[in-house]
């Protein structure tokens, strides 16, 4: 494959070394760029943010691809600083792909711990370059530099796991070949062995691949995919011949073959193909605990309202997805609170992890405003509410209202009556004749139409005529006394901090504190007058909540028995509405 050389990058990297290696570009590139690209704008960001503006997202994705490239920079860059603190003899040219240089360009060096040390650095360097992203990813400094950091620790993570790979052309390669010249091995050429292993490792992702696909899993042709694609990448690695010169020869005679030390390679090997082993995908889901995150940073009340208080209120998260990774699926059967799943269960057939996304965002934007009335009400602030009006979520085969209305249409009016809620359609529906159609106001996009819908007679279970449609609260409006809202951190969606936002708005605006000093953790959806409904993924939110020294645990009743089921020291309290976690937590002593 032809290759271009990128100058700039070379000189400037120069400063480093006089004798710095020539950077080359493989063609593969042409297509990586373009397919990273399209992932990070189409399915990364909109996972982790919502209607983001086409500007805003574009900018977003050439950052992290700018910052990508400077990592692998980065990367290449600590095996030169190493070479030349080490005076080891640098190669005259390093092609540069998606997880670093190709290792087997590097001349083996004596001593071999010089070459180990000097091939260790690199992926060390990514690690180093994934924690300072996470710092700034910790530090929540707005939207555009959470998402960026967020994918650059990840991929800085990636390459140092795909690093460790004890073959070429990963840096691993080069720690194996420094240990195999340790141990005295002198059956064939070290380097030669090594660079073997990285073609049979390319073989075993291709059937790995295979395998994927044909299980006929929700993501088999993803996973495959994806594995295909690893595969490439190394076999598009080993289209270089390694450089088998060594000019750095050490004076000593021969290493005899230590059999000691060549198990302790063989071990040391196995740890490091299991590290890389551990990021190659698998058909499943999985359901694992999250964090456990003080709510009081995410509440704004105006100051003259706030009260501060000891103790603190914390949301439970799940960190729920598929497809997973096969160290994930080893820790499933290792830590009780890791679950695997069916993928299916995570992501259904019937949607995409796009949509499901985009609904986790309306179920918290609509939770939030939830909160904030209910606990504006608590406090004792008077908050008028409206409904938006109620939205289709699905139409049975049998209704007449198929080719009419469509998903995710909103009704704002039926025969002239206004619609706020679904209470108010479902009675007008039961006040209509079957015989007659209804006339009903819509709201599609930007657009508002009026549309005739006949209806259908009673089923078996009742004996009034209905529309044959599932439908949803649209949304609400509030006016409040004061503007109170809510700042998510590290969380993307769903309604279940309902209640926990609820509480610490309430805490917020009251004199006396609720939490007395304690850590109380929690979870459950919120309805306007108050009830507390059930969530998913309980067990996982107890753990979190333990992991995090949380004393107390606010559980709806119905998850109270898997929740209670898990808990080992914290104490698991369910609670069926706002009023019944407020009577425990007056009943609590001070901390």
């Amino acid at each position: 494959m032809r290759l271009a050389t990128t100058h700039v990058v070379t000189q400037f990297f120069s400063v480093l070394h006089p004798d710095f290696p020539k950077i080359r570009l493989s063609l593969s590139w042409l297509v990586v760029v373009p397919a990273l690209g399209w992932i990070i704008s189409g399915t990364y960001i909109p996972l982790f943010s919502e209607n983001l503006p086409r500007l805003e997202n574009l900018a977003i994705t050439l950052t992290i691809l700018m910052l990508m490239g400077l990592s692998l920079l980065g990367h290449v860059a600590a095996h030169v600083l190493a070479a030349r603190g080490m005076k080891q003899t640098l190669p005259e040219r390093t092609a540069v792909f998606l997880y670093g240089d190709a290792a087997q360009l590097w001349l083996a060096a004596a001593p071999s711990w010089q070459e180990a040390v000097g091939a260790a650095v690199g992926p060390f360097a990514s690690l180093i370059l994934s924690g300072l992203a996470y710092v700034l990813w910790n530090a929540q400094v707005g939207l555009f530099w959470n998402l960026v950091s967020l994918f650059l620790v990840i991929f800085n993570l990636w390459v140092f796991f795909v690093n460790v790979l004890p073959a070429f052309p990963m840096d691993g390669g080069r720690i194996l070949r420094s240990g195999l010249q340790h141990a005295g091995y002198t059956r064939s050429s070290p380097t030669t062995a090594v660079y073997r292993f990285g073609f049979l490792v390319c073989v075993a992702l291709i059937a790995w691949g295979m395998i994927l696909y044909l299980q006929h899993s929700r993501f088999s042709a993803e996973t495959a995919g994806i594995t295909f694609a690893l595969a490439l990448l190394l076999l598009d690695g080993l289209i270089y011949k390694p450089n088998l010169e060594n000019t750095a020869v050490s004076s000593a005679p021969p290493q005899r073959l230590s059999l000691l030390r060549l198990l302790s390679v063989v071990v040391l090997s196995a740890i490091m193909f299991g590290m890389f082993a551990s990021t190659v995908l698998t058909n499943n889901g999985l359901d694992a605990p999250g964090a456990a995150l003080s709510v009081e940073p995410m509440i704004t009340v105006p100051p003259q309202y706030r009260h501060t208080h000891n103790g603190s209120f914390l949301l439970t998260a799940v960190f729920s997805h598929a497809p997973i990774l096969a160290g994930e699926w080893v820790l499933s059967r290792v830590y009780q609170a890791v679950t695997i799943l069916p993928p299916e269960d995570v992501v259904p057939q019937n949607t995409t992890i796009q949509e499901q996304a985009r609904q986790g965002y309306q179920e918290l934007d609509e939770s939030e405003a939830t909160a904030i009335a209910v606990g504006l009400r608590l406090a004792g602030y008077p908050v008028e509410i409206s409904g938006k009006g109620v939205e289709v979520a699905a139409i049975i085969p049998q209704s007449h209202a198929n080719g009419i209305l469509q998903v995710g249409d909103v009704i704002t009016a039926m025969n002239g009556h206004p619609v706020h809620i679904t209470d108010e359609l479902i009675q007008l529906v039961q006040a209509q004749s079957a015989t007659a159609p209804v006339r009903l106001t819509v709201q599609r996009g930007q657009n508002q139409v009026m549309l005739g819908v006949p209806l259908l007679p009673p089923d078996a279970s009742s004996t009034t005529p209905r529309i044959g449609i599932a439908i949803q609260s649209a949304g609400f409006e509030f006016k409040t006394p004061f503007p109170v809202s809510i700042q998510t951190q590290k969380i993307s969606g769903g309604p279940s901090a309902g209640l926990m936002f609820t509480l610490t708005i309430y805490n917020a605006l009251s004199s006396k504190d609720l939490t007395r000093g304690w850590k109380i953790a929690g979870t459950g959806t919120i309805s306007l007058d108050g009830t507390v409904g059930p969530i998913g993924g309980v067990k996982q939110k107890v753990a979190a909540a333990e992991l995090a020294g949380a004393q107390y645990f606010l559980c709806p009743v119905e998850n109270y028995a898997d929740a209670v089921s898990v808990a080992r020291g914290i104490k698991v309290v369910k609670v069926a509405n706002v009023q019944h976690a407020l009577n425990f937590l007056n009943s609590l002593p001070p901390h």
